[in-house]
């Protein structure tokens, strides 16, 4: 395509940039850990409102999401992905093709640092939604972004042909905001490559065309200072880097901060000012790592390892030698994957078009037979005959080698699950052994005290408060049958508790009101059997908390659970505190504190009682099955193991326990919104 070039005046020898670039010149350098800027965090804070508003459309939600991810990308690329992602799910669930496009784009740009193969991947299907949405504004965007990763790869030919490609799309949506973002990117582009004057042309078109639009020009300063300091021009280029920093600063762009730096760095260490170079290189660093910027780090890396061998500063250089291999290892290892698909793709069109010629002679061929006769026919349908055996034998060797791998993968399943049951069943065999034993013995004594009673051998002469005793001790026995019998019972109950997959329809909940609920209950509950206990309750609920798709019967025998082991912990303390060597009853005042917090994207419920508390040897195994601290016959051990099952695997949330021994503990659960 034709490029058409306005110059601008003067701008080789500052001209009507001279008294900007002085005031940058005056700024200097600032701190990289500066904090967002109020009009950025204001509008992350804004969509966060907007996202929680309960009357939001789920459509709106998923364009929230990609807008938050936007924001986020230039400070954090791992708080980027985790909103794109959001964004792709919601939109997936609901449906909505065009948020699935956009939030796919967001999610490739997060996800583009580090797994190159992967965001392509992404970038491609997000390009594919575009078109078949007929939405020439995500088709723009991923061309631009597919180009930048051909461009990292050094293909210039691909990488250029999408940028043009996106240019084209931006001019024709009359959108010159996005025209100013693809003319910079085409002159980084060039610059990369060497060609400097095809860079400098471009990014002074972008230059001309952001001023006048108003929009930021940091990524379009940097590129200058670029084209300047290879030209030699380093007075011009320093004045540009500067003024890329600064701006980048004002608009929190972790990025292009990276950038700037880097090429500051670059510049002092071409003019042999070796501390100067050190100093921005370092920024640099500290920029990229903050955003997770992986390339950027390679670069700042490699120039602070040069520095510093040139300073003879070993330890220095080594440490950053190091972290440069690490970039080079992680990075490169993703280029080569690239490459290998790269090549895969050249080979497919290749072989398409061996395809294509190999149908072209068999066309040949059969006009050839036709003037030949049946010689050239005959021949040619043994070639095809010989070429389809081969693809033959090669296919069914490909199924046979299936056909072993689904094989030995089932085994290995198998095998698995065979294990996995081995160990249930030993340990159910283990904890029956114990209440069965009890049944046993007390039913063999008990056999012996009736024919004490009434057997063969009863001697008549013996006096009936002896009897009277055999008897009590006969009753007693039975007493113990029964109460060993119940423990049987018990953990036969909670096995099937344990083995269920989970039942009933997930519906909104108020959260507040189940755990307050349930916290009644817990407590009444005990106040029943143990009526001289008691206990203060404090609660501190959120009023902000959203409701939260859960099975609230099933959810609610959890949070009772919970807090009948803190009454029970609270319990065990008051005892100690009774006892003759304890700090006395009036010292200790038992208390269970409940609290429920709103989190970015999930709730949290906090149970905390000042009980007795755990050691780390009990904190370590207090969710498996079976394990339990109370005394012999009154717990199965399966109560927290079939909780932690319920939160984590039936709700997708999180169950943990922070625990201090003779202070309390605290269970946290946490589930997503």
């Amino acid at each position: 395509m034709s490029i058409i070039f306005t110059p601008i005046p003067g701008f080789r020898v500052f001209g009507r940039l001279s008294w900007l670039l002085i005031v940058l010149l005056l700024l200097g350098p600032l701190s990289v850990r500066a904090a967002a800027s109020p009009a950025q965090s204001l509008t992350i804070d804004s969509l966060r409102r907007l996202l929680a508003q309960p009357n939001q459309a789920d459509t709106n939600r998923v364009m929230l999401l990609c807008q938050i991810s936007d924001q986020l990308w230039t400070q954090r690329t791992d708080s980027a992905a985790v909103y794109a992602l959001k964004a792709l799910t919601l939109a997936r669930r609901i449906g909505h093709h065009r948020g699935e496009g956009e939030a796919l784009n967001r999610l490739g740009a997060a996800l583009r640092e580090s797994n190159l193969a992967r965001a392509l991947e992404v970038f491609q299907q997000s390009l594919r939604i575009a078109k078949a949405t007929h939405d020439p504004a995500l088709e723009a965007q991923n061309l631009r972004s597919i180009g930048i990763i051909y461009v990292y790869l050094r293909d210039q030919r691909q990488g250029l042909a999408y940028y043009f490609r996106a240019l084209k799309l931006g001019e024709q949506l009359h959108d010159e905001r996005r025209v100013v973002i693809e003319l910079s990117n085409i002159g980084l582009a060039y610059d990369l490559f060497n060609q400097l004057d095809s860079a400098r042309i471009f990014q002074e078109r972008a230059y001309a065309l952001a001023r006048r639009l108003g929009t930021p020009t940091n990524y379009i300063l940097y590129g200058l200072g670029n084209v300047a300091r290879k030209q030699g021009q380093l007075n011009q280029a320093r004045a540009f880097y500067r003024g890329s920093i600064a701006e980048s600063k004002v608009v929190q762009h972790l990025r292009s901060l990276n950038f700037a730096y880097v090429g500051m760095a670059t510049l002092y260490q071409q003019m042999g000012r070796t501390d100067s170079s050190i100093y921005y290189a370092r920024l640099g660093c500290q920029a990229a790592q903050t955003n997770g910027f992986l390339r950027g780090v390679l670069n700042a890396s490699t120039l602070l390892t040069h520095d510093f061998k040139a300073r003879g500063q070993t330890d220095s250089a080594l440490k950053y030698q190091s972290l440069m291999l690490v970039m080079k290892d992680t990075l490169f290892g993703q280029e080569k994957v690239m490459r290998l698909q790269s090549l895969n793709y050249r080979e497919q069109q290749r072989a398409q078009a061996a395809a294509a010629s190999q149908a072209s002679l068999k066309a040949r061929y059969r006009t050839y037979g036709l003037v030949a006769g049946l010689v050239g026919l005959l021949a040619l349908a043994l070639l095809l005959g010989r070429h389809g055996r081969q693809q033959q034998r090669a296919k069914e060797a490909l199924e046979q080698s299936l056909a072993e791998l689904k094989t030995a993968q089932a085994q290995l399943v198998q095998r698995e699950k065979m294990a996995f049951l081995g160990e249930l069943t030993a340990g159910i065999a283990h904890e029956l052994q114990n209440p069965l034993n009890f049944v046993k013995n007390f039913a063999e004594v008990s056999t012996d005290l009736v024919d004490e009673i009434s057997g063969d051998h009863r001697d008549p002469t013996r006096n009936s408060a002896l009897e009277q005793e055999i008897l009590a001790g006969l009753k007693q026995n039975l007493q113990k049958i029964s109460q060993h019998g119940q423990r049987a019972t018990s953990i036969i109950k909670g096995m099937l508790e344990h083995s269920r997959t989970g039942t009933g329809q997930r519906e909104a909940t108020d959260l507040n009101a189940l755990v307050d609920e349930s916290l009644r209950l817990a407590y009444q509950g005990l106040r029943t059997k143990e009526k001289d206990f008691s206990a203060r309750l404090t609660t501190s609920f959120d009023p902000m908390l959203p409701a939260v798709a859960v099975v609230s019967q099933v959810l609610s025998r959890v949070l009772i659970n919970l807090f009948t082991n803190a009454f029970h912990a609270l319990q065990a303390r008051q005892r100690q505190t009774a006892s003759p060597d304890g700090p006395g009853p009036d010292s200790y005042q038992p208390e269970v504190t409940v609290s429920t917090l709103a989190l970015p994207g999930k709730v949290e419920i906090r149970i905390r009682d000042n009980g007795t508390g755990m050691s780390e040897q009990v904190k370590a195994r207090i969710f498996h099955p079976f394990f339990t601290t109370k005394p012999v016959g009154e717990g199965t051990g399966l109560g927290l193991s079939l909780s932690h099952d319920i939160v984590t695997t039936g709700h997708g949330g999180t169950l943990a326990v922070e625990s201090e021994e003779g202070a309390g503990t605290e269970f946290v659960v946490t589930l997503p919104a």
